[in-house]
């Protein structure tokens, strides 16, 4: 942590302490918003922090965004905007594993999140070939009917 060398323990305890907060209400604030600028909200707070300690917490609350909005994509069938969400998934989630260097409760959420982004991406990748499959059936029925 910057002024490690030159302060007090208790000095830099509540430099982080307070620079937590300071994260935390940046990511409260993003919620209000819509999740595209939400997420260019959050990686633009990572590119600012000149410290490590807290980019695992934003790569995770980025990952959650693009998973919640991947999730709501596949429910409407909006299956490209849902695939697209869960690709953009994984960079946040390799940060965190090489920033949490594969350790503590951080790390076991993104690992949550990363299997449920490999399961609806799948599912939706089906549905969407499904759907594709029944648009070229609808299309060749049309044709031999005429």
């Amino acid at each position: 942590m910057i002024g490690e060398k030159c302060q007090s323990a208790e000095w830099t305890d509540k430099l982080d302490e307070l620079f937590g907060t300071c994260v935390n209400e940046s990511m409260e604030l993003a919620e209000t918003l819509p999740y595209h600028i939400q997420i260019e909200m959050l990686e633009n707070c990572i590119q600012a922090m000149c410290e490590d300690s807290q980019k695992p917490t934003v790569f995770l609350e980025i990952a959650t965004v693009l998973s919640h909005a991947g999730i709501t994509a596949v429910n409407t069938k909006d299956f490209m905007t849902a695939l697209r969400a869960f690709h953009d998934c994984y960079r946040p989630i390799q940060e965190i594993r090489r920033l949490t260097r594969e350790i503590g409760d951080i790390y076991s959420e993104a690992c949550v999140i990363e299997n449920d982004v490999a399961f609806h991406m799948a599912s939706a990748s089906a549905l969407r070939a499904i759907r594709a499959g029944n648009c070229v059936q609808t299309v060749h029925v049309i044709r031999t009917i005429r």
